[in-house]
């Protein structure tokens, strides 16, 4: 067997495990920090500091402090993207796919309240292609799911597109409004408050059977 195909030694898993969790303790403690301070007010030092790891370390992970910002943001909407697909099983009608997909989301969100913050808080400017590739691609989930639930007779007829765009852009608002460090799972409310003002008075109620015809 060359040494090529030789499986790594436990030498070599235990290291890449080590380097790991080193990993995943500097993306924890900037998280925190970013989310606290702002990227802006927070210093690779700082960094260091809290994790208990130097600033020498910190950069063969991460070659500056933007690229480890990108990462966690990334990391994030990675997530939420990951979290809706999953939702989003075909087996059931669309509009509770709808329903879902906006729940995972939520439970993303509340489940990792730093990031969230980070993504809030930050300019776009520091992460406008990830912002865009990931909105176009929520975009067109809703945009789809509406598009079937319309087809189907459940919503009144609409433009999905622009149905989507809406729905994304409210979610992203109360996002914003809602944000709570203090508060345990502040986003709770927005599953709610999306599909009672602008879906509910969309869905089409079954025509009501009259008693004399059923008999």
């Amino acid at each position: 067997m060359s040494e090529q195909n030789m499986p790594p030694s436990r030498k070599s898993l235990r290291k890449t495990r080590a380097m790991e969790s080193d990993r995943r303790d500097i993306l924890l403690t900037a998280s925190k920090l970013f989310a606290a301070n702002g990227i802006d007010q927070t210093s690779m030092s700082e960094i260091a500091d809290l994790s208990g790891f130097s600033v020498g370390k910190i950069y063969k992970f991460f070659p500056s402090k933007k690229s480890l910002f990108l990462h966690i943001v990334g990391n994030f909407l990675e997530h939420l993207h990951d979290s809706s697909l999953q939702a989003n099983s075909l087996d059931l009608p669309p509009l509770q796919r709808l329903k879902n997909v906006l729940q995972a989301a939520i439970d993303v969100a509340n489940s990792d309240p730093d990031r969230l913050l980070i993504h809030l808080h930050e300019s776009p400017t520091l992460f406008v292609e990830l912002k865009v590739h990931y909105q176009d691609i929520y975009i067109k989930t809703n945009r789809d799911l509406l598009a079937e639930a319309m087809e189907s007779g459940h919503l009144k007829p609409h433009d999905p597109n622009l149905l989507a765009i809406m729905l994304v852009g409210a979610v992203d608002a109360l996002f914003s409004h809602l944000a709570s460090p203090e508060e345990e799972n502040p986003f709770s409310p927005i599953p709610h408050l999306v599909f009672d003002r602008m879906i509910s008075p969309l869905i089409v109620e079954p025509t009501p059977v009259d008693e004399e015809t059923k008999q």
